[in-house]
């Protein structure tokens, strides 16, 4: 009769561990639910206007690195992507790519290249060059080149309406200096291509 008991209180015991051991499952099955309940909420929450800056920064890079036109955002496809993804989500068209959000990141990059130009203590090279676009359009560049040799694209210019002359060049090169010790940035030297006006007027 003992042994009976002892087999009966063994028993007891048994069932009392799975029952345990099935609470502690449906504890983390329902923890699980929640955690995966609480990241869909977080996924499908609003954008703040942090958000929706950062987001549209994205998007023009995006477009930018892959050579995408700006149309890229209208097509049924791309807007199929995201709202799959994110139904909530409103995509920026062409026009506010290409005025508000273009002229928006233009100035923090433009920003960004000043305090890393004027950051350089020891001082960086000016590179500048001429050249001409799809569009026929005659364009003078300058690109910074920090003391570490990474490239910072200072400035772009539409010089369609002047001719390639040595005066023109030197003015473009006072502009440059006069620019740079206005906003505190060390130039150690300028390089340009052997354009016949830029190496007159070295």
């Amino acid at each position: 009769m003992i042994i009976f008991n002892k087999i009966i209180i063994a028993k007891v015991d048994t069932e009392s561990e799975d029952e345990i051991s099935n609470t502690s499952t449906s504890a983390n099955t329902a923890s699980q639910i929640k955690k995966q309940t609480t990241l869909a909420n977080y996924v499908l929450r609003p954008f703040s206007d942090n958000d929706k800056s950062h987001f549209e920064n994205l998007v023009l890079r995006m477009i930018v690195s892959n050579g995408l036109p700006f149309t890229f955002m209208e097509n049924q496809e791309t807007r199929d992507i995201f709202n799959f993804m994110m139904p909530t989500l409103k995509l920026p068209n062409r026009r506010a790519i290409s005025d508000r959000i273009l002229s928006k990141i233009s100035v923090n990059i433009t920003e960004e290249i000043l305090q890393k130009a004027c950051a350089d203590k020891i001082g960086v090279t000016a590179a500048f060059d001429g050249w001409t676009n799809i569009k026929r359009e005659h364009l003078f560049g300058v690109v910074l080149i920090t003391s570490r040799g990474k490239p910072l694209i200072w400035n772009a210019s539409d010089i369609s309406n002047q001719r390639s002359m040595t005066e023109n060049a030197k003015l473009h090169i006072k502009n440059i200096m006069n620019d740079a010790e206005e906003k505190g940035i060390k130039i150690n030297c300028y390089v340009s291509d052997s354009a016949g006006e830029y190496a007159a007027a070295r």
